[in-house]
């Protein structure tokens, strides 16, 4: 999991990956917190997938880049364009299929 300390290295990131997982969080978010190693946990079954991490305490550009107005939130980038976003509520089977819908749609080209 790669720390985004900055709005530019959140963008750099999401270009630099053909899949990417950024999960957006707060500190004071207990579940933030909680969710964060659950998505590494489905994230790391998935290889040439990355899983980027920032704090909109941090980096509060990233809530209006993204549009963001709540905690959790957590976005799939394929080819650095948004393909599913969770907020607030995050159901995890649910991103766990789009992932993999994503994943196996990309499966035979360079991750």
């Amino acid at each position: 999991m790669e720390v985004l300390k900055t709005l530019d290295a959140y963008e750099a990131f999401v270009a630099n990956y053909q899949i990417a997982v950024v999960h957006v969080s707060r500190d004071n978010c207990s579940v933030c917190h909680a969710v964060l190693p659950r998505i590494q946990e489905l994230v790391a079954r998935y290889e040439g997938v990355a899983l980027g991490n920032v704090s909109a305490d941090d980096v509060p550009e990233i809530a209006g880049a993204l549009s963001i107005f709540t905690a959790p939130v957590d976005i799939i980038f394929l080819e650095g364009k948004e393909m599913h976003r969770e907020g607030r509520f995050i159901d995890l089977e649910r991103i766990e299929s789009q992932l993999n819908t994503i994943y196996e749609g990309v499966k035979g080209s360079n991750l």
